[in-house]
């Protein structure tokens, strides 16, 4: 019993040391499972995600390289357009005179065309390389010559001019009449269109190729296959070859490189030709960094339980002191970031309430050129420079400063008089063009300034740092974009055209609502009859609130682009404008096309011309009584846009003009770039000149261009029998100016057109 007796607590002993083992066994067990099975859902996640990843990222990419290459045939169509529109050309009756004008005119030829060409409808051609072939046989001669598209493109060919590969873009030239006359084409070497591949990174060790006719390739990145078609050895394989793709045209595929790799091929089809453009992926690089992720993910997983509280603990630190750190400094600049700004300057004011500030915001005149220009980082070499010499400065004077949003900077300093910082001033401003100058950019500062002076009530000090900001930064926006102003300083003046302006705004709905916008017309005249040939419409606002009485567009329309209200107006002006010549014509009346103004808000060309084309519809009206001014200054940065809404204009038959031509920076590429029918001169030229001067000049040579583009020329500001006897010996079409009339109401204007029609 004894054995017994002493047995029982010992057997109790084991039963609970094996009952708590067993636990920490089960709760391993369970522990173990969960990791081993967050581990295989890792695995499978983290695959899934690389092929989501790698799939998103190569559809992205291929389709930007399909933009990039129908870019390239746009360019190539736009290029081989001076060739096949030019009336000198088209005038041309044998080959001997075709050959001639090539000749004269291969300099203006690009340097990525290969050759150029004429052909007769029968297919008979003669090269710029004085050669002579038939061409019958081709398909993008084909394709215009049956009348299928007035453009075309393809290849490869084996050039029967020059024996070299390459593709072919065509172009109908087109009798005065409007029939076929014959067909002007260009060759593009593809070891041209090669040359794009050296220029494109594509992740995951990708590769970028286009296929052309019969699936034989326009750019690959091995060059043995230019010109030539590929088929994968391996027999699994052997349907998707580039024949394959070409007929595809879009699509995601398995194959076999040449180099026998398994890839997976993305196509698109190339916009407005009948070529494919793709990118290849190495499927083994791809989920290299998956495989090798399989390998340790148990380690890591396990080692992550173990470290997980630790971890937790020094991210939490790190992420409360990086979040910090972010919201006080400028990832770019280092300078403070404005919130951190306005705190650091609030307290400088409240500290030394008494003393006499200076704020100054400031930013870059055409930064956003800048940045399109010659890229993001050029741009943020400008930002950085002048960050460093704005620090120090500050740290000379004591000054506080930081960065906006963008390009804007602020810098609040202490300073002993308001005419001792402005002496300085000018010396500050030059050390930071100084500092900018090295970088070789367009990059001009501007700075808008104001005060704290307690004993000024104006600049007063009970205003904050953000009331500060908000008067320099309007002081700068009337800087505009004049170069030779660099800085202005907020005025009392400044003050009560913002009251003004605010006044503007909160009557603005209501204005719209009473018709209490009306326009005007001011007459454009011949200058070879005195005849009125159309007038502009100019919209004007005789307001009911009496503090804002009869206003001009010079008050109101710049606050309305800021807000965007003058999209609203400006379709209101267009429903005037519509409604008067329909009115007119019903009465019988003799009516000139009028042109309206576009603001450089309408931002979306296809909304635009929809909404315009609607309201215009109502009135039934032909489409030549309509002429659409866009501003020159629009274009800077934006040319696509207007392009676009000049074309688009032109497919309804609206006539549209380049308002203010010369004024802004980039005069001559707009002419080229957009198809505009009529150059609007600004004033300014005839403001500037002064008869017998260099200036004259200038403006003959602009007219004279305009007219060797097949514009018509129109200046406005025409207020003396000078300024009109001059432009009409300079052969301009048409003047608008009080020299003819101001502007006129509706009742005047029509006895002015019946007057002088």
């Amino acid at each position: 019993m004894a054995r017994l007796y002493n047995y029982g607590p010992h057997r109790k002993t084991i039963s609970r040391h094996m009952a708590k083992y067993l636990c920490f066994f089960v709760s391993g067990i369970i522990i173990i499972s969960f990791l081993s099975a967050v581990a295989v859902y890792s695995v499978n996640f983290i695959k899934k995600a690389v092929e989501h990843t790698s799939r998103n990222s190569s559809e992205m990419l291929v389709h930007e390289y399909s933009l990039v290459s129908k870019y390239l045939y746009e360019e190539t169509c736009s290029e081989l357009k001076q060739f096949s529109k030019s009336r000198e050309f088209s005038a041309c009756k044998t080959h001997k005179q075709r050959l001639d004008w090539f000749t004269s005119h291969l300099n203006q030829k690009p340097d990525f065309f290969n050759n150029i060409g004429y052909a007769t409808l029968d297919g008979d051609a003669i090269t710029a390389n004085n050669v002579n072939l038939n061409i019958s046989d081709r398909d993008y001669f084909k394709e215009i010559v049956s009348g299928q598209k007035i453009e075309s493109i393809h290849g490869p060919y084996v050039s029967r001019a020059t024996g070299e590969t390459v593709v072919i873009a065509s172009q109908g030239v087109f009798n005065l009449d409007g029939t076929l006359q014959g067909v002007m084409f260009c060759s593009i070497k593809l070891s041209t269109l090669a040359m794009l591949t050296e220029k494109l990174d594509i992740k995951n060790d990708g590769r970028f190729f286009i296929v052309g006719d019969e699936g034989k390739f326009l750019c690959h990145y091995d060059t043995r296959y230019l010109g030539e078609k590929y088929v994968p050895t391996d027999s699994k394989f052997r349907e998707f070859d580039s024949e394959f793709f070409f007929k595809s045209r879009r699509g995601i595929y398995e194959t076999l490189s040449s180099e026998n790799r398994e890839i997976q091929v993305y196509l698109e089809a190339i916009e407005k030709t009948p070529f494919t453009c793709g990118i290849t992926v190495d499927k083994k690089r791809m989920y290299f960094s998956y495989s090798q992720f399989k390998i340790v993910i148990i380690i890591v997983v396990i080692i992550t339980v173990m470290l997980i509280c630790l971890l937790t603990y020094i991210s939490t630190l790190f992420l409360n002191m990086t979040t910090r750190h972010e919201s006080y400094y400028d990832s770019l600049t280092n300078l403070w970031t404005r919130p951190k700004f306005e705190k650091e300057a609030q307290t400088m004011l409240d500290k030394y309430r008494g003393s006499r500030f200076v704020l100054i915001e400031m930013d870059f005149r055409g930064f956003k050129f800048i940045n399109q220009s010659f890229g993001a980082e050029e741009a943020n070499k400008v930002l950085v420079e002048f960050s460093k010499v704005l620090l120090d400065y500050c740290k000379k004077t004591s000054a506080l400063c930081g960065r906006g949003y963008a390009d804007h900077f602020y810098m609040i300093s202490k300073i002993d008089s308001v005419n001792v910082f402005l002496e300085d001033l000018d010396d500050v401003v030059q050390s930071f063009e100084e500092a900018l100058a090295p970088l070789e950019l367009p990059a001009h500062p501007k700075y808008g300034i104001t005060f704290v002076l307690p004993e000024r009530k104006f600049y007063n000090q009970n205003k904050t740092v953000i009331d500060l900001i908000g008067e320099a930064s309007y002081a700068k926006g009337t800087i505009k974009e004049n170069i030779l102003q660099t800085y202005a300083i907020y005025s009392s003046l400044m003050a009560e055209t913002i009251e003004k302006e605010q006044r503007i705004e909160r009557h603005m709905e209501k204005a719209l609502d009473r018709g209490e916008f009306y326009v005007m017309y001011q007459p454009k005249i011949s200058l070879i009859d005195d005849k009125i040939k159309g007038a502009e419409a100019l919209v004007r606002w005789n307001s009911s609130n009496p503090k804002l009485g009869e206003l001009s567009p010079g008050d109101f329309v710049p606050v309305f682009e800021r807000n965007g209200f003058i999209v609203q107006l400006d379709f209101e002006v267009y429903e005037m404008v519509f409604k008067f010549l329909r009115e007119q014509i019903n009465l019988g009346n003799p009516v000139v096309p009028i042109s309206v103004n576009m603001s450089r808000n309408h931002s979306n060309p296809d909304k635009f011309v929809k909404e315009f084309v609607n309201r215009f519809s109502k009135y039934d009206l032909p489409p030549e009584l309509i002429e659409i001014e866009i501003l020159e200054r629009a274009s800077e940065g934006d040319a696509y846009n207007l392009i676009r809404v000049t074309e688009k204009l032109h497919q309804y038959g609206f006539s549209v003009a380049m308002d203010d031509f010369g004024s802004g920076q980039s005069s001559l590429n707009m002419l080229n770039e957009v198809p505009i029918d009529v150059l609007k001169f600004d004033q300014n030229f005839l403001r500037r000149q002064s008869v017998k001067t260099d200036h004259q000049k200038m403006i003959t040579t602009l007219i004279e261009l305009g007219k060797q583009l097949n514009k018509k020329t129109l200046f406005e500001g025409v207020e003396t029998e000078e300024q009109r006897d001059m432009l009409k010996q300079l052969n301009c079409d048409q003047v608008q100016g009080y020299f003819y009339s101001k502007p006129l109401y509706e009742k005047d204007f029509i006895q002015f057109v019946k007057q002088h029609s």
